[in-house]
């Protein structure tokens, strides 16, 4: 099984940096389904690798394995690609004109909405209640994805001021939760969220 895993990982980390090229160049010259294809394959690949890196799949795999070694995992591949993926969001919320292009626009808002929503959503279901000291098996999963819920964070901080504000109702318990996290650089990029998002919204 461990052999057909790292067989797709090697083909999907190949096909990632065919789609980073692709981004990089000719993102601009693509029509509107091309651009969502391109998504949709990228948050398949995403899809993969996350539930391959789960919480309760990780702290499985650690069961089996030393303490100081790290559990099997995909986590390279997540985070290229979430920061692929985050990027082409990027990109194409901040597009104008034909309707297509609009449409594209809508569509990409809400998956960017749903993907930090998701990832902020499963890390802070693993903070522990005011009080609790989080188990070892929950720590070490947390520093294990924290690079990943770290380029989310960082993602937030570029995203369009109105669709942030849109979605703070949404947002704001998630990110209230992590703020007691352990992960320093967790801490770090929500530090940079507040200074460019929350506190534009100050009165």
């Amino acid at each position: 099984m461990m052999e057909t895993v790292r067989g797709k990982c090697i083909t999907q980390l190949r096909l990632l940096g065919a789609i980073d090229s692709i981004q990089m160049r000719y993102w601009s010259k693509l029509k509107a389904p091309q651009k969502i294809a391109i998504m949709d394959i990228l948050l398949s690949l995403l899809e993969f690798a996350a539930s391959y890196n789960s919480s309760s799949n990780l702290r499985t795999r650690m069961h089996h394995i030393p303490p100081q070694r790290p559990p099997p995992n995909l986590l390279r591949q997540e985070i290229s690609g979430t920061s692929i993926y985050l990027e082409i969001l990027h990109k194409s919320t901040t597009v104008s004109g034909s309707g297509n292009e609009e449409n594209l626009k809508s569509l990409a808002e809400e998956k960017l909405v749903s993907f930090c929503g998701q990832i902020l959503r499963e890390a802070s279901d693993l903070q522990p209640v005011t009080g609790e000291a989080s188990s070892a098996d929950i720590h070490r999963v947390l520093d294990l994805r924290a690079p990943v819920i770290v380029k989310v964070l960082k993602g937030m901080c570029r995203m369009d001021a109105q669709i942030f504000k849109k979605n703070l109702r949404a947002f704001y318990p998630l990110i209230t939760k992590l703020v007691c996290c352990d992960q320093m650089d967790v801490r770090g990029a929500l530090g940079d969220l507040f200074s460019t998002q929350l506190t534009a919204l100050l009165p």
